[in-house]
């Protein structure tokens, strides 16, 4: 038990989501609740030529690629922000976590997940369209979907406000659920 946490509820984005995913299949006792935004259920539910792309895509990023990251009803604000994030990446180790992650995540078996779940997506999202949060959340037993408009794959950036809400009121139901 690490830090004192017997039991947590696990909140995960993109690559995190995927950790996340993989916690709560492998410690499902551990694992209160579960939100998984932006993410998949493993790069097999990606087409070949999608995977080659996804990084070719991350090998070089641009001012203009990293815009396209977002949504429509991002905020300038929103963009900086993330052009900031993406300026402190060691872009050697994040290429050498991004091949290791295409080659290793390939099919998690997400129906067995135990915990309550909460699947996040913005419907703008070009790294992981939402078709992909559809398929996690069908695939997952009870699991609720959630899809942003306006978004792109950074909901809790480009809609803080709401993201936290949502946020807040799925973990404050399953709080509930605890008593």
């Amino acid at each position: 038990m690490h830090l004192g946490a017997g039991k947590f509820h696990l909140v995960g984005l993109s690559m995190g989501g995927r950790v996340a995913r993989n916690v709560a299949l492998a410690a499902p006792e551990r694992v209160r609740s579960l939100v998984l935004i932006s993410t998949h259920p493993g790069f097999d539910s990606m087409t070949p030529d999608a995977v080659k792309q996804f990084v070719q895509e991350r090998r070089s990023y641009t001012p203009q690629r990293l815009r396209r990251i977002l949504g429509s009803g991002a905020s300038d604000a929103a963009y900086q922000e993330l052009l900031d994030s993406v300026a402190r990446i060691h872009q050697a180790s994040y290429e050498k976590t991004l091949e290791a992650s295409v080659s290793q995540d390939r099919a998690a078996p997400v129906e067995k997940i135990t915990a309550p779940t909460l699947v996040v997506a913005g419907e703008e999202d070009t790294v992981y369209p939402p078709e992909l949060a559809q398929e996690l959340a069908r695939r997952i037993p009870r699991a609720e979907l959630l899809i942003f408009e306006r978004t792109g794959h950074l909901a809790n950036l480009e809609q803080p406000e709401r993201f936290n809400r949502a946020l807040f009121d799925f973990l404050g139901r399953q709080r509930s659920r605890m008593k």
